[in-house]
């Protein structure tokens, strides 16, 4: 028993010391309260409203913002006097309002407005309650891309995929509601009916036609906003699926992919046949008509006149069109042939050819 004292004794001031470390709210009874969570839309609006007693008349309220990471500032003021701005050249500028008496409301949120908003209330007579509130601000949730696709459809058994997914850039939740069944996970699915992926964005469904009058809802979330699309069982069922962004960029693909083809033969049908018009030994050669005015029988034409007894007569020939250089022959010999008296008739007529004979 002796020795149980003193180590009894020496337990004391690790107590005590463990009480203060608790801090002198603790101590004093008045425990600091966490900070409310409040979810805001990027772009939109949030009201921070403080809890206030019953029956307590509020003098003033003191709001003040902390990004965490640099210090506490003093945004508004709620006074006799109305409301009131310390600093109106503040990161808020003009998107806080006093909604009312107590409630302060942000406009146009941005990603830099998360963080921890204190309001200091001041109440008759003398007594004081600080409260805090933590915004965290999210991108809105886009509409989710839809697809549903009919595996199987037989008069027992509807067998068919939907698939939900988020198309935002920030993390999403999906979840698949029927009536009052909820399922956000594989496990909590209680049936063979339905098949859930892992990620959640994919639900198989398989049910008789007389159970597929349904309606499935898809929510695609975050913690500050919401989007949901609809599935009717039964107009899928009989329809062969829906349509969806998936599908409809299937038949655009299917479609270029046809006009490639129909480009490519017909590319093919043209250098076919250009080959053939190139090939020489498929076209028949031609041979080329002669001129009959050509500079080698001009010249034929244009010889001097034979000597000797090579003089015969010539076969006629077919009439042609002189030449020019035929219709200057004439002239010359006109001029060279030496003048016939007058009367001399036929003599005088003599052409050249016998005038050369005479004189050999």
């Amino acid at each position: 028993m002796e020795r149980e004292l003193p180590r009894s004794k020496s337990r004391l001031p690790s107590l005590l010391l463990a009480l203060l470390g608790l801090g002198p709210e603790l101590l004093f009874g008045q425990a600091r309260a966490q900070p409310r969570q409040v979810n805001g839309v990027l772009g939109g609006s949030v009201l921070l409203s403080p809890a206030l007693p019953p029956n307590k008349t509020v003098k003033e309220i003191e709001w003040s913002f902390s990004g965490g990471t640099g210090a506490t500032i003093q945004v508004a003021e709620f006074g006799p006097g109305g409301f009131d701005r310390p600093d109106p050249k503040d990161r808020f500028g003009k998107r806080l309002e006093m909604y009312n008496e107590t409630a302060l409301r942000i406009r146009d949120l941005q990603r830099g407005d998360s963080g921890v908003f204190g309001a200091r209330i001041k109440m008759q007579p003398a007594l004081v309650d600080d409260q805090s509130f933590n915004l965290s601000v999210y991108e809105s949730v886009p509409s989710p891309r839809t697809r549903s696709q009919l595996l199987a459809s037989t008069v027992e058994w509807c067998n068919l995929t939907l698939q939900c997914q988020g198309a935002g850039k920030g993390a999403v939740n999906v979840t698949w509601k029927r009536d009052s069944l909820t399922w956000g996970s594989p496990g909590e699915l209680g049936t063979d009916r339905h098949q859930l992926s892992p990620d959640g964005t994919t639900l198989r469904v398989a049910l008789p036609p007389t159970a597929a009058n349904v309606t499935y809802a898809c929510t695609v979330s975050n913690p500050a906003d919401h989007k949901v699309a609809l599935f009717d069982l039964q107009a899928l069922c009989q329809g062969g699926g829906g349509q969806s962004a998936f599908s409809k960029s299937g038949y655009i693909v299917l479609t270029l992919i046809l006009v490639a083809v129909s480009l490519g033969g017909a590319f093919w049908c043209w250098r076919m046949n250009s080959g053939k018009a190139a090939d020489p030994a498929a076209t028949p050669t031609v041979p080329a008509e002669e001129s009959p005015a050509e500079p080698q029988y001009s010249d034929i034409v244009c010889r001097s006149p034979p000597e000797g007894n090579d003089q015969g007569p010539s076969p006629p020939e077919a009439p042609q069109e002189p030449s020019e250089t035929q219709k200057a022959e004439p002239q010359k010999e006109e001029a060279a042939a030496p003048k016939s008296p007058p009367g001399g008739g036929e003599q005088g007529q003599r052409p050249p050819e016998d005038t050369a004979e005479e004189v050999t």
